[in-house]
């Protein structure tokens, strides 16, 4: 006997699934995705709290991963937080079905077709991963010239912001250094992100008010499990003030307060 009653589907606008199979998530992202979708339209709202151990009960994932693609997914505004957790309270988070303001690359055509990126998605494209124009139905060698050249200059332009806050002053842009930028901008990080937390990171370390006191190279700093501290959705002012029993690494009870907050988030 068929059951026609309408709670037990979860109503997804068709604009949504047309559009979000334009973009480049990898497997985990769009089962998160899913989970977020079943626990809000699925009961008719649009936000709710969802922790990162409940999505990995959820989906049969582990924890770290979920944490990881959740920064990923609210970082590039497919995810937004509504309401910030704390110890005795999940963060509330909700889809963006404006997916005009995702920061992912699109999908479903290749640049050695010459066809373009849609513009309304084009413009939320990382310089990276945009499509270089070509009026034929190849993209010629000067296309692929210029593009060369834009990832140089994007390079060249973190590397000299980087120098300018003379933390640690490197000579040149070896090829340790370009590949490294290079690795975060195909993660899906953008020129803002690694700029933002650069300066971030030297603030900090200037700071009488933040513990936080060690100083990395341009290519150490660049790697995920060091940078991502320090973008603006992990709120590096707060988490890195100084505080008695907040010192990084060598107290005991930092190490459990952070446990704890992980298990609700």
């Amino acid at each position: 006997m068929e059951n026609n009653n309408s709670n037990n589907f979860t109503k997804v606008d068709n604009i949504i699934l047309e559009n979000i199979v334009k973009f480049k998530f990898n497997g985990t992202q769009l089962r998160i995705i899913m989970t977020v979708w079943r626990y809000t339209y699925g009961y008719q709202r649009t936000s709710h709290e969802l922790s990162i151990s409940f999505i990995a009960n959820s989906i049969n994932v582990d924890k770290t991963r979920i944490k990881n693609e959740l920064k990923t997914l609210i970082r590039k505004n497919v995810l937004i937080v509504i309401k910030e957790g704390s110890f005795n309270r999940t963060r509330v988070i909700m889809f963006n079905k404006n997916f005009n303001e995702w920061k992912i690359q699109c999908s479903g055509t290749k640049e050695t077709e010459g066809v373009n990126t849609p513009l309304e998605i084009q413009k939320n494209l990382t310089t990276e991963d945009k499509i270089i124009p070509s009026s034929g139905d190849k993209i010629t060698p000067q296309e692929i010239k210029e593009k060369d050249n834009n990832k140089e200059k994007i390079y060249t332009s973190l590397f000299i912001h980087w120098n300018s806050k003379r933390i640690i002053v490197h000579r040149s842009l070896n090829p340790k250094r370009k590949s490294a930028i290079k690795a975060r901008l195909n993660e899906g990080y953008t020129v803002e992100d690694i700029h933002k937390a650069i300066s971030n990171y030297s603030d900090i370390l200037r700071s009488d008010q933040h513990y936080y006191t060690y100083k990395f190279n341009l290519e150490d700093f660049i790697n995920p499990k060091n940078m991502d501290r320090f973008l603006d959705v992990n709120n590096p002012f707060s988490s890195l003030i100084k505080n008695g029993y907040l010192k990084e690494e060598s107290n005991e009870k930092f190490n459990q307060g952070d446990k704890q907050y992980d298990e609700l988030f």
